[in-house]
């Protein structure tokens, strides 16, 4: 009984320590077990959280491709009613420039006066805009008009460089070897070498023409030939050239010092003057004397354009004559260089006859028949002189043409420097090649000149000024270059 009573004390003492030591372990495993519950809880928390996003973006875009797939059927229902037309609101530069080419094909023009341009059909209404223009430069002050004069002329355009070429030079009687060296700017020695000569003796009579090589053109020379009447002598058929009796009568050697032919025997005096092609004073004075009244603008294209304040061209019967009053106006530039050309030519051609003007452009501009261009008022029609034979006659051809006068008109014109194009057609410009070569112009400058004789085909690329056009046979078109502050004005260059 005593170990028994002794022995309970120890084992309460031990249970209580083994209760405590458990005790301990729960609270032990109860902190462990609490922050892994909590982060389980937040990993499900943010797991549903997730899944309920998704299933609202989810819902959220289809409820957006609804609405685009609506919104879309809309546009097409939208698209496919025809839209109103409204005018134009916005800054208006004009028609964009057309490379140069031939004209459409089967496009036919009733005078053969269309426009070398292609009609590519430009985008938008060319006309509405042709119109916006001519309204927006008349709302712009015209200012006081000023006059435009001419105080010396327009220069001429600068020579081409021209090489070293060979020709004949056909011989007049009486000519020496120093007479020709003197005309063609070489040497005596050169000049006899080239030909098998000697320096300082005459020309064998035998020979008909000299071999040149030379980079100068002589100034032209005129045949001349009077047939010999009773009473003739060779004063008063010197006085009838303007030539020296000396010089007549060296010309001609087989006649005696007595021109008295016998009966029914017909003798002619032949006769070679130099022509001079120098500027001749008083010229500058004539073309001071032009007035044109500024203001007048192309814009557009010659074959698409209009005229805005067109210049009427100026009453003049000493220059010219007007065919078609109602057709004579033009811009300021075109009337000013018109005017100027026909001046020089007046001037320095002995050209006795009318100078015609055909139809130009109305005081507005605009197509008006039977032309396709002549609507910028740039194109002057000009009737080819003709000879004093043919005057007054009402259907002319080619041999009433006074082809040495069209020539000298056709430079005046390209002297001025503001000729884009001059149609003629092309079987007529071998008269014309023909007529410029004997008053001395070379053949490298009118091989840029003149399209005669390779005929250009479609979009070449020879870019001659004298050009062939159907239609131009019996008169020339000049086409006037855009002025410098025509600034809606398109050239086919």
């Amino acid at each position: 009984m005593t170990q028994s009573s002794s022995a309970r004390p120890f084992r309460h003492a031990a249970l209580a320590r083994w209760g405590s030591f458990w005790a301990l372990l729960v609270v032990l495993c109860a902190g462990l077990a609490s922050p892994l519950v909590s982060e389980a809880a937040a990993a499900s928390s943010s797991s549903k959280s997730s899944s309920s996003s998704s299933k609202k973006k989810s819902s959220g875009g289809k409820s957006s491709a609804k609405k685009k797939s609506g919104s879309k059927k809309k546009a097409s229902s939208k698209s496919a009613a025809p839209k109103p037309i409204r005018p134009l609101q916005r800054d208006v530069v004009g028609p964009e420039a057309v490379p140069d080419g031939d004209w459409a094909e089967g496009e036919t023009d009733t005078d053969g006066e269309g426009d070398l341009e292609e009609d590519t059909g430009d985008a938008g209404d060319p006309e509405s805009e042709l119109e916006a223009i001519e309204r927006e430069l008349l709302s712009q002050p015209a200012g006081p008009e000023p006059e435009i004069v001419y105080a010396e002329g327009p220069p001429p355009p600068p020579p081409p460089p021209v090489k070293p070429r060979s020709l004949k030079h056909a011989l007049i009687p009486g000519e020496s070897l120093d007479d020709i060296a003197a005309l063609y700017k070489v040497e005596v020695g050169d000049l006899a070498k080239w030909n098998g000569l000697r320096a300082g003796e005459p020309i064998p009579k035998k020979k008909k023409d000299l071999r040149v090589i030379t980079t100068h053109s002589p100034p032209p020379r005129e045949k001349l030939e009077h047939l010999i009447k009773r009473g003739d002598t060779w004063e008063k058929i010197g006085a009838e050239f303007g030539v020296e009796v000396a010089t007549l009568r060296q010309q001609n050697p087989r006649l005696g010092d007595k021109l008295e032919p016998k009966p029914k025997q017909k003798l002619k005096v032949v006769a070679w003057k130099d022509l001079d092609v120098s500027p001749s004073a008083g010229l500058g004075t004539k073309l001071s004397q032009i007035r044109v009244r500024a203001g007048g603008l192309s814009i557009g294209k010659p074959n698409r354009g209009k005229l805005v304040r067109g210049v009427e061209l100026p009453d003049r019967p000493d220059l010219y004559v007007k065919r078609k009053p109602d057709e004579s106006y033009a811009s300021t530039h075109t009337v000013m260089q018109t005017m100027a050309a026909i001046t020089r030519f007046r001037h320095e051609s002995s050209f006795k006859g009318q100078v015609v003007i055909g139809g130009m452009s109305r005081a507005r501009g605009g197509r008006f028949r039977p032309h396709k261009s002549h609507q910028s008022g740039r194109d002057v029609d000009i009737r080819l002189p003709v000879l004093r034979s043919a005057e007054g006659k009402r259907h002319t051809t080619s041999a009433d043409v006074d082809w040495k006068a069209t020539w000298q008109l056709m430079r005046a014109f390209l002297d001025t420097g503001e000729v884009e194009y001059i149609f003629l057609e092309y079987n007529l410009q071998k008269r014309l090649y023909k007529a410029a070569r004997e008053s001395g112009v070379s053949r490298e400058q009118l091989d840029a000149w003149l399209e005669w004789p390779v005929k250009i085909k479609k979009r070449s690329n020879k870019r001659v000024l004298i050009r062939h056009v159907e239609g131009h046979t019996t008169h020339m078109h000049v086409r006037i270059r855009c002025g410098p502050t025509e600034k809606h004005c398109y050239s086919s260059r």
